[in-house]
C-alpha cells in the first residue's frame, strides 16, 4: 500500500557538507531561525549554489532587520508592525502552533472565504502584501527551527488552503491585480523559501480542477507546481495528514482554543471587513504626513537590468516619504550612501503599482538616501515610474 502521509524531505551528503562550509561565511544565525538544516534548506532551494544561496540569506536576514520583525515574538509579527497587521488582518488565516504536527510537519490554514482581493488593493499597496509574505514565513522558519531543534530531524510546512470563496474570473486576466498579486507573491516563494513549503493541498476549488490547473499554471514556474495538490474531497486530507493536525471543521482533530480562532474548529481568525472609507486616495501618504497636494512627480525610463535613481537628501533628522508608480516590475529598494558606500535602509523587493501608488515612510538620519529601482525583465520596452520623495522635518 502507497503511503501518501507528506513529510519533510532529507538532505543529501553532498548538500549537507556544502552547508557545514556555508556556516563559516555566516557564523551569526539568529537563535529562532537556527537548526541542524537551516543551510541546507536554503542551498536545496538554490540547487546547491553556494554563493547564491549566501546571497539570499543576507537579503533575508536584512529584510527582517530592516522592518523590525526580528527581535519579536510570533504573535507581535501579527500584530505590532503596521505593515505585516494592515495586511494579516485582512486574510483568513490561522496561526501555526509549534506543537500541532503530522510527521514532523506544522500545518498552516488559509480560507479564501470573505478575502476579497481586489478590495484589499484599494486600501494598501501591493508591497505591504509582498512584505508580510516575507514575515509569514519568518513564522514559518520559526516552527521548523523549533521542530528540527527538538527532534533532530527535517521539518516543513504544509498549507491547506481553502478556495470556497475564490473568485475565479479575478485570476483568469494575468494582468488584473490579484493575479499580479498572485504571480510576485509565489515569485518571493520560489526564491527564498521553496523549500520551507513543501505541499499546498488546496480544497474546495470553485470550478472543475483541469481548469484551475490551467489557471495555476499561469501564475506559477513548473518547480513550484509540483507542490500543488488539489483535493476533489476534504476527506482527502487524511490521506497526506494524521488527524491531530487536520482542523475539526475538515474532519480532523485539531482546534485552536486559544482565543484567536473564530470558530475553534476552523483555526482561522475571520478577515477584518473592508469599508469604503477605508479606501486609500492617490496622495494618501502625502495627505497622512500634513501635505494637501502631493509633490511633482519626476519621470524615469527604465531599459532592460538597468538601474534608475532618484536622490534626496537632508541635513536633519526627518521622516522620508515616497511615492511612484510603474508601469511594469521593477526591484525597488532605499540605501544611505556615505562617502562612496551604501548601506540598505529599505528591503529590496520585486514590485508593480497596482490600483494604489507603492508608498512608504521611514525615519531617516542626516544624509543622502538613494531610491533605485532596477529593470529585472529583458522586455523590449522600458518600464515607466513616475516618483516623488521628500524629507519631511519632525
Amino acid at each position: 500500500m502507497i503511503d501518501d502521509m507528506i513529510t519533510a524531505k532529507s538532505f543529501s551528503q553532498d548538500i549537507l557538507d556544502k552547508a557545514e562550509t556555508l556556516k563559516i561565511s555566516i557564523p551569526l544565525i539568529p537563535k529562532e531561525l537556527d537548526s541542524p538544516f537551516f543551510f541546507a534548506r536554503f542551498l536545496t532551494a538554490n540547487s546547491g549554489d553556494v554563493e547564491k544561496t549566501h546571497q539570499k540569506i543576507l537579503q533575508l536576514l536584512e529584510h527582517r532587520k530592516l522592518l523590525g520583525y526580528h527581535e519579536i515574538s510570533d504573535l507581535e509579527i501579527f500584530t505590532s508592525i503596521d505593515i505585516g497587521k494592515d495586511c494579516f488582518e485582512r486574510f483568513n488565516i490561522s496561526q501555526l502552533d509549534y506543537e500541532v504536527t503530522s510527521r514532523n510537519v506544522h500545518v498552516f490554514v488559509q480560507k479564501m472565504e470573505g478575502t476579497d482581493i481586489k478590495e484589499i488593493l484599494k486600501i494598501m499597496p501591493l508591497s505591504y502584501v509582498i512584505h508580510s509574505y516575507f514575515m509569514l514565513q519568518e513564522n514559518f522558519s520559526r516552527a521548523m527551527a523549533h521542530t528540527e531543534r527538538a527532534t533532530g530531524n527535517t521539518s516543513s510546512v504544509v498549507c491547506i488552503l481553502d478556495l470556497k470563496g475564490l473568485n475565479l474570473v479575478d485570476f483568469m486576466n494575468p494582468l488584473s491585480g490579484p493575479a499580479q498579486l498572485a504571480r510576485l507573491v509565489v515569485q518571493v516563494w520560489a526564491e527564498y523559501f521553496s523549500e520551507h513549503l513543501c505541499k499546498l493541498l488546496l480544497i474546495n476549488p470553485p470550478g472543475i480542477i483541469s481548469v484551475m490547473w490551467q489557471v495555476t499554471k499561469r501564475l506559477v514556474d513548473p518547480k513550484t507546481a509540483e507542490k500543488l495538490a488539489f483535493l476533489s474531497n476534504v476527506e482527502d486530507l487524511k490521506k497526506y495528514l494524521e488527524p491531530g493536525a487536520i482542523p475539526v471543521e475538515y474532519g480532523g482533530t485539531y482546534r485552536d482554543d486559544s482565543g484567536y480562532a473564530h470558530p475553534p474548529e476552523g483555526v482561522c481568525k475571520p478577515p477584518k471587513r473592508i469599508a469604503k472609507d477605508e479606501y486609500k486616495a492617490q496622495e494618501h501618504i502625502w495627505i497622512e504626513n500634513g501635505i494637501l497636494k502631493a509633490p511633482k512627480g519626476k519621470g524615469l525610463s527604465i531599459k532592460s537590468f538597468q538601474t534608475a535613481e532618484y536622490t534626496v537628501k537632508t541635513s536633519t533628522t526627518g521622516k522620508l516619504v515616497w511615492s511612484y508608480t510603474t508601469s511594469g516590475d521593477v526591484d525597488f529598494e532605499i540605501v544611505r550612501r556615505d562617502a562612496g558606500k551604501e548601506v540598505a535602509i529599505w528591503p529590496k523587493i520585486t514590485i508593480t503599482s497596482l490600483k494604489l501608488p507603492e508608498y512608504g515612510e521611514k525615519t531617516v538620519a542626516p544624509g543622502e538616501y538613494i531610491l533605485k529601482f532596477t529593470n529585472p525583465s529583458n522586455t523590449w520596452f522600458p518600464v515607466k515610474i513616475t516618483c516623488a520623495a521628500e524629507i519631511l522635518n519632525e
